[in-house]
Parts: C-alpha cells; structure tokens; sequence
C-alpha cells in the first residue's frame, strides 16, 4: 500500500510539472518585423536598431539583429508599437545599390496567436 501511495504522489507530480511547463510556452510568440521599401525597390541590408514596446507593460526591447530586412523576436504575446532607425542598402530598378539612412514605425502590432506572428514596416527614407 505504500508503494503504491509513493508511485501515486510522483505521477500527480509528474504531471503538475508538465501542465507548468505547456503554459509558459503559450505566453511567448515570434515576431518577425519586416522592413518593406515598395514593390521597385529590392532591399539588400538592414543596419539598424529597432525598438520594441509593450503597449501593456511599457517594458522595451532593443534588437539589431536583422536577416536581410526581417528581425525576428521571441516576445511575450501582447500588444506593441515599434520604432526602427539606420541605414538600407538596396537595389533599384536600374540595378544600382544605394545605401541611404531610413526609418520605419508602426503605432499598434499584434502578437495575438502562438507561434509566427508578421508586421510589414514600410521604410521612410530620410535623405
């Protein structure tokens, strides 16, 4: 009868730790912001720092981490707002590579579904 009362508790414990653990996983999201200079423009480099902002917490993250012109970060789902300001080097119709200083900014993303979540940022060109 111990044995069984013992075998018992760790099942029960066992399974306490797994339902934790599947909750976590469903607060956190992927944002990937993609940077956006039109349909003539290809984008071959993004330099620069984007600023991400809960719209609930007001807590800040700060990347610069882009592939190309997408940055992807795991973030806790919510609301955001962000910021991305540096230098695009892309190539236009002609064929000619440009760099020019750039920035982009979007009032309200939405990390809503587990997962992938994307928000297209178009770029403002400064110069």
């Amino acid at each position: 009868m111990k044995k069984i009362m013992i075998y018992t508790v760790l099942l029960l414990g066992s399974l306490s730790l797994a339902a934790c653990h599947a909750d976590e996983d469903e607060i956190f999201a992927t944002a990937d912001l993609i940077l956006s200079a039109g349909d003539t423009l290809t984008i071959e480099r993004v330099q620069g720092t984007a600023r991400i902002t809960n719209l609930n917490t007001k807590q800040v993250v700060t990347s610069s981490e882009f592939n190309v012109a997408t940055l992807s970060l795991e973030l806790l789902r919510s609301s955001y707002s962000a910021d991305v300001e540096g230098l695009v080097r892309y190539r236009n119709r002609r064929g000619e590579v440009l760099t020019k200083r750039m920035r982009a900014h979007s009032d309200y993303i939405a990390l809503e579904k587990k997962g992938r979540n994307e928000a297209v940022l178009d770029i403002i060109f400064l110069e």
